[in-house]
């Protein structure tokens, strides 16, 4: 089975109205989703709220629920190379932790890294390839807060070497390597190195959904760069989630064929 966590169900949307999804009863907190994406291959998604505590309490759960034979974390990510533009799949080959405050960051640090599945990673590839899908294949890094400004993801890009900076992928990661199971981080660029997002973006509640509007509403009404800025975000978020939508489908029926039975014939 393969499954799919998501932070929230923005980054998601897309592959679910594309697909045939219902929802059921999953983890505590999270909104979790069963069905088939576009391509017609089952997959389980979880939207499983942001940050550590919520990732990794979701992937627990599919872990002891399920044991599923790949585990993918997906969703939005910064971009920290000028090269990678936004709607950029980034493939991951590893993902690792920076912990601490920016204050701390720039102390000799040794991170915590896990490698990716390269088998999958390598069938991810070829999915992007034959579809034509922008991607980049390289290091993801999780931080602790929201890389917001085109400096933090410019020294993270060079300090670290990595792709794409946010706040799931280790731990989701982590829980999965605990388990035995294979696992691939997939992030889809939001905002590129040279965008800022949004103040409001640290401001949002941590939960799959709820509570954005309003907040984003009132942030829009205090001033017209705030709403310049978050039609420019709207924009390239939908942007990515039909790229996520494209690439999780086009992977998924590999995926599928690939650990289909085989059938003996007599």
């Amino acid at each position: 089975m393969l499954a799919i966590v998501a932070a929230v169900k923005e980054e998601i949307n897309p592959v679910l109205k594309s697909g045939k999804f219902s929802s059921f009863d999953g983890p505590d907190g999270a909104l979790s989703y069963e069905g088939q994406l576009a391509s017609g291959a089952s997959a389980l998604i979880i939207a499983s709220g942001m940050g550590k505590e919520r990732s990794e309490a979701a992937t627990e759960w599919l872990v002891r629920q399920h044991n599923p034979t790949l585990i993918i974390s997906v969703g939005f990510g910064g971009g920290t190379k000028s090269a990678i533009d936004t709607s950029t799949i980034v493939i991951s080959t590893s993902v690792s932790l920076l912990k601490g405050s920016p204050l701390e960051w720039s102390l000799p640090a040794d991170l915590e890294s896990i490698e990716a599945d390269a088998r999958w990673a390598s069938v991810a590839r070829m999915a992007v390839e034959l579809n034509g899908i922008d991607f980049a294949h390289g290091p993801i890094i999780t931080v602790p807060i929201v890389a917001r400004s085109p400096g933090m993801k410019e020294w993270l890009g060079g300090k670290f070497g990595v792709y794409s900076v946010d706040l799931e992928s280790y731990w989701v990661a982590k829980v999965a390597t605990d388990a035995s199971i294979p696992f691939l981080g997939i992030r889809v660029i939001v905002d590129s190195v040279d965008m800022t997002l949004p103040e409001l973006v640290s401001q949002m509640p941590d939960t799959p959904s709820g509570g954005r509007t309003g907040k984003a509403i009132s942030y829009a009404l205090k001033s017209p760069r705030n709403i310049s800025e978050l039609t420019r975000l709207g924009r390239t978020s939908s942007r990515a989630g039909a790229r996520l939508a494209e690439f999780l489908a086009a992977f998924a029926s590999d995926f599928q064929n690939q650990t289909a039975p085989v059938v003996k014939q007599t």
